[in-house]
Order: structure tokens, then sequence, then C-alpha cells
């Protein structure tokens, strides 16, 4: 069994100044699950998801093929608009896992970093799908963009690939405009009705821009811009519960191996679960690169990342990666 909610609350009381991978929605679950076990002896796991995304189908086909069960686990899975919002939910407990990606990482780490115990505990996928979607009456080269609206998730990821973009485009501080929204569909109707002329999209959101009239005009592999997304809990979720933590990874490599191994089925899945079309599904999936772990490469791309982010002021001191790290459930993995 699984329960499954959407999330689009505002949860009030986050910390000011804490930034990462979307606005500050978090979990409409407040149903009290101290009581962990179930009547089969599974341990309840509250996972939040971001809508249609890579952790998000994961899960789904976990429960599905009864990967989850096999370790112990039921999840409980919660849907949001963005990664930075399983956070939010995590540190108002209400979820017990969830996502971020590199940049929202080291950003939410920066500006929480004297009062925070979240922990990165293990890199899942890294990847360099999406791409830079224009209105084409309006941009057809980087430099177009000066003195124009290029969407953005404020706090996110969004934030670190448009900086990236302004850059290489050689446009200057005050001629930078980004429009504000607050998940990837909301950038389709900005970018329709002309407030915003670029976005970076892959998968369906892609898509869906490519219907509306918009066309591509770069790569992230033209920036020279890899994205790595990370599974994140608190220290004291792994303190109480190590062995849990363990096996969701276990469970979540044994899920990467059998999608990798049965795409038709998975995009099958996927497609029902969470409404992604198995066309689409098995383009991103070509494009990712699956893996459980977390190894010096990772901390040095957090650290190439964090230290762009110290230098662009996005916030006030350095600090240590690996102090937010947690690998113990990986080692006692052996992932």
């Amino acid at each position: 069994m699984k329960k499954k909610i959407i999330s689009f609350l505002v949860i009030a009381g986050i910390m000011a100044g804490a930034m990462g991978c979307g606005n500050d929605s978090a979990a409409v679950d407040k149903k009290n699950t101290d009581s962990k076990k179930t009547e089969e002896g599974l341990t309840k796991v509250r996972i939040g998801v971001m809508t249609g995304n890579i952790d998000h189908w994961l899960v789904e086909i976990g429960i599905e093929k009864g990967i989850f069960e096999k370790y112990g686990i039921q999840p409980e899975i919660t849907e949001f608009a963005a990664g930075i919002n399983t956070v939010d939910a995590i540190v108002t407990n209400q979820s017990d896992i969830g996502f971020l990606a590199d940049y929202a990482a080291v950003n939410r780490l920066g500006n929480t970093q004297d009062n925070t115990d979240i922990r990165l505990i293990a890199k899942f996928v890294s990847s360099s799908i999406n791409r830079l979607y224009v209105n084409p009456k309006e941009v057809t080269k980087l430099e177009d963009l000066a003195g124009k609206g290029l969407v953005t998730l404020p706090g996110t990821v969004w934030d670190y690939w448009n900086a990236k973009t302004f850059e290489k485009a050689g446009i200057p501080k005050d001629e930078q405009i980004l429009v504000n929204v607050d998940s990837a569909q909301a950038a389709l109707g900005v970018m329709t009705n002309g407030e915003g002329v670029a976005f970076w999209a892959s998968g369906t959101n892609g898509k869906k821009l490519e219907e509306a009239g918009m066309e591509v005009l770069l790569d992230m592999n033209k920036l020279g811009l890899q994205t790595d997304q990370y599974f994140v809990t608190t220290e004291k979720y792994i303190e109480e519960n190590e062995e849990v933590v363990t096996n969701y990874l276990l469970a979540i490599q044994e899920i990467q191996d059998w999608v990798l191994k049965n795409k038709e089925e998975a995009a099958k899945i996927a497609e029902r679960e969470t409404g992604i079309p198995a066309e689409q599904f098995a383009t991103n999936l070509d494009a990712l690169t699956l893996s459980v772990g977390l190894e010096q490469d990772t901390i040095d791309h957090l650290n190439s990342i964090k230290n762009w982010a110290l230098e662009s002021g996005n916030f006030d001191k350095n600090f240590e990666i690996n102090d937010y790290v947690d690998t113990t459930p990986l080692q006692k993995g052996e992932l």
C-alpha cells in the first residue's frame, strides 16, 4: 500500500534565508506516523518527491515491483513542485527522506549552515538533460537575452543555470532580467504570455514548450554543466533509523538496476503512475547516469559550485561540504 499526496500549501515558520530548490511549500499530510511499523511488519518511510522527476518514478516503480517491501519498507509518497520543498517537509517533520539538486543543496546549506542537521546521504543520478527553450521571435542567440525575461524558480538549480547562461552570453548585471515562477509548469504560462522568453527544461515540460512554439537554443553541454541529485535526510533520522536508511538506499539501487534491464516495462509503470509518457521516459532515461553512491568526485563537484556561489554572494561565509554529508548508511550497505 502507498499513500500519495500532492502538496501545494505554503508552510509557515521556515527559517528566514533558507533557500534551495523552489518555494517553501511543504507536506499537507499531518497524520502522526510515530507508530512506524505496519501490521505486515514493514517500516513506514515518508518520502518527498518532485512530481514527475526521476526520484518520483524510481519510488513508484519500486512500489509496483515489491522492491521496497523486500527491504522491509512501506513508502508514503508526498509530491512537491520542487526538491527544496521536500527538504522543507523534512525539517518540519512532515517527511523522512527527500532530494535536492547540487546547486540547491549548496545554497540551502550555505544559508542554514549554523542551524541545520540536514545530511546528504547519496547521489543517485547525474545528467545534462536540460535544454534552453526560447521564444524564437525574441531570441535567436544568447546575446538576445539582454533586457529580456529568463524564467527561474528562485533559490533552485535554475538560478545556477541562468547565471551560467548570462555569463556565457556576456550580459552585464544591469541587463539581466529574471522572471520568478514557483514550478516548471508555471514557466509555460509566462513563456506563452510573453513575460518570459527563455527557460531551461526537459522531458514533458520541454515537449509542452515545443508545442507552444518554443525552440531549443542550446543544451547544458554547451555550458559545460552537469547536474547531480542527492537523497537527503537529517542526522537525527539517521541516528534513530540507520538500518532503515541503509535499506532504502539498497532498495533504490535495486530499482535502478531493474529499470536499466527492463526499460519498456519501467516506462509503462512510470506512465501509469506519474503521467510521464512512455516514450519520454525512455528518452530521459538514456540521458541519465544512475548510480547510488557518494565518492570524492561528488564532493569536488559540490565544492566547485559552492565556491562559485560564495563568490557570487549567495551566502556570507564558507563551509565544509563534508560536515553535511553522512555516508554511514552507504557504508553499511556496502554501496
